[in-house]
């Protein structure tokens, strides 16, 4: 429940906890040195979901909604107004983005950007409910003059996944995807579709990074491959 009072006195255990900065204490989501199997937990994320291009104008502006909602949280200790039940200080983590389409790409043509679909999104600590995230939504709207109701608050579990790291332009990603099929088909896993196809996570931020510096951590769901397919 988001409270109104007086903040915790310095020194408290809400002052002196460190800054929690998820790319650093949960290394094996964000930093993978090879291809490897992972299974993924509960998160919670800030959504925003379209589609078209992500050269496009929803795109664009699904990013910019985000981060003022973030920020609105992360930096809610500096209020006086505003107590967060069990809040810690954190650094607002990377951006996040699910992707499908509407078509299934063809080998060897151009994927046609505008049939994709997506969901882009910041992780939140767990300590943040729906009810910060509207509570966020309002103030940031109050001030900024914005309209944030495209915002979502979401509890996604990736749970057992393929991911690697791509090195390089979003254009060449197909090249890591092929290399992680091959993983995963050698250690006895296959990879599924569900409502989307990866999860990709930028690193690197894309506006300002040349295409061949990015780094973007690749996500696929998988399963185990049973008895009955290894034999097919």
């Amino acid at each position: 429940m988001l409270c109104n009072g007086s903040k915790p006195r310095s020194g408290s255990a809400l002052e002196g906890k460190n800054k929690e900065f998820f790319k650093k204490t949960e290394k094996e989501f964000y930093f993978p040195k090879k291809i490897e199997v992972i299974t993924v937990p509960e998160m919670f994320y800030l959504t925003v979901s379209g589609h078209g291009a992500p050269a496009g104008t929803a795109f664009q502006e699904a990013i910019a909604s985000l981060y003022p909602i973030a920020y609105a949280i992360s930096m809610s200790y500096k209020r006086e107004d505003v107590v967060i039940p069990q809040f810690y200080r954190f650094v607002v983590p990377p951006l996040e983005g699910l992707w499908t389409s509407r078509t299934a790409p063809k080998a060897n043509e151009p994927l046609r950007k505008e049939e994709l679909i997506w969901k882009v999104m910041i992780r939140m600590p767990e300590f943040v409910t729906e009810e910060i995230v509207e509570w966020a939504k309002k103030d940031t709207a109050s001030k900024k003059k914005q309209d944030f109701s495209q915002v979502k608050y979401e509890k996604i579990t990736d749970g057992l996944c393929i991911q690697a790291m791509h090195k390089g332009s979003f254009d060449d990603e197909a090249e890591t995807f092929t290399l992680m099929e091959e993983f995963a088909a050698a250690e006895g896993y296959e990879l599924i579709h569900k409502e989307f196809h990866h999860r990709e996570i930028y690193l690197s931020d894309f506006r300002k990074t040349a295409p061949e510096k990015l780094k973007t951590v690749l996500r696929q769901y998988a399963q185990i491959k049973t008895k009955e397919k290894e034999g097919q």
